[in-house]
């Protein structure tokens, strides 16, 4: 496949699961270009880079050129689904997705809005989500929404869950052509046996009394996609998988639709769409309750000369995972000032001798360190471009 592809007029190629349009290429590039760009800059990123094994890493990175309203992606990447990692609440990207895609549908069939008042009456073992969602202030999907996707919250996560349901996420999966991310298990191992394969009892609210709609109790049958990665893994084979690759290219087409076989477009209203961006790029200081989190929390991927940065042209869209060893993340950054923009995502193996660390990988040396230094290197690659 040579390294570049250019795509002139009525000409589509199709790239993984997309398809590239007139005024846009990709450039794909080795993964010797890549270690070029990154080794012998930073020790911690040159450590993790000498055992990659060790670190069971993956690195996704698409950097963006604008130009007079042509697009151009430089796409590298590094071990791409080369070594198992706990996706943990990477899953949450896409369910927030199909779950907006399901709302796009209620909003127009039955008025429902994020806004609407929610109530939930578990069909499986899971009560501990019950007790989450009926006792918010304002038990809603907006809320839920922002619980899970800047706070990562678990009950929100399997609120969701119920909400759409493994065999209809996995459909649509496999409808959006998107390869090996599927939805298996709530995170509430408490609930197993046949209820746990019950979902529904989800209900809008016209007022206290009487419901706009609800989605009633239903067996789920837990159809999977086909797996093609991290099949000698036996923890991939039973719970959620992500490749990293795939949600890469997920986000990507998130903010360049253009780019991609419009047969394989999210259902998704402007309205909604736009709302997922701002709430993937929102802090947990915009949620009144948690004012006093740090910007950088659950955005592992900032750089590291930026974690308190306050400058309203830098974004950062982004989705961690955190969990048996493992830490991820999935960003999106933009400064407009410096014409700086790139897709980053990387995973890798952080945990140490101690449990509690195997189980949930803490702030500790390489992991986040590493990440962060990694993305201040391809920051100042791609401003150092444009000066």
């Amino acid at each position: 496949m040579p390294n570049k592809i250019t795509y002139i007029l009525f000409t589509t190629i199709v790239i993984l699961f997309s398809k590239i349009t007139l005024g846009q290429s990709v450039i794909s590039h080795e993964a010797s270009e890549l270690l070029r760009i990154i080794k012998g800059k930073e020790s911690v990123v040159d450590n993790v880079l000498a055992n990659p094994a060790k670190y069971h890493l993956q690195i996704n990175f698409t950097a963006v050129e604008e130009h007079q309203g042509n697009v151009k992606l430089n796409d590298y990447s590094l071990y791409k689904d080369k070594y198992y990692y706990h996706p943990a609440s990477l899953i949450k990207f896409p369910l927030a997705l199909i779950s907006l895609e399901m709302l796009t549908q209620f909003q127009a069939d039955y008025g429902v809005s994020l806004q609407t008042p929610i109530q939930s009456k578990t069909c499986s073992c899971d009560f501990g989500t019950d007790n989450y969602v009926n006792h918010l202030k304002q038990p809603n999907l907006d809320n839920l929404f922002k619980e899970m996707l800047i706070l990562s919250n678990n009950e929100a996560y399997n609120f969701f869950y119920d909400f759409v349901g493994p065999t209809y996420f996995n459909k649509r999966m496999k409808d959006l052509g998107i390869p090996d991310i599927i939805l298996r298990n709530r995170f509430y191992p408490s609930c197993a046996g046949p209820a746990a394969k019950m979902r529904g009892g989800i209900y809008f609210m016209k007022d206290s009394v009487n419901t706009s709609y609800s989605i009633n109790c239903q067996q789920d049958t837990f159809q999977d996609n086909t797996q093609t990665i991290y099949l000698n893994d036996p923890n991939a084979l039973t719970h959620n998988v992500v490749s990293l690759s795939s949600l890469h290219q997920l986000m990507i087409q998130l903010f360049y639709p253009t780019l991609f076989n419009k047969e394989q477009t999210l259902n998704i209203n402007e309205a909604n769409l736009n709302y997922f961006k701002n709430t993937i790029s929102s802090y947990p200081n915009s949620l009144s309750d948690y004012i006093s989190y740090p910007n950088h929390y659950h955005k592992y991927l900032i750089p590291s000369h930026l974690i308190n940065n306050k400058d309203s042209s830098i974004k950062v869209y982004s989705k961690n995972g955190n969990a048996g060893g493992y830490i991820s993340d999935v960003m999106f950054f933009t400064d407009e000032k410096n014409k700086v923009k790139y897709f980053l995502s990387v995973s890798m193996y952080n945990a140490t001798s101690k449990y509690y660390y195997r189980r949930r990988a803490h702030y500790t040396s390489p992991g986040l360190d590493f990440f962060r230094q990694l993305s201040k290197i391809l920051y100042n690659y791609e401003k150092e471009k444009r000066n």
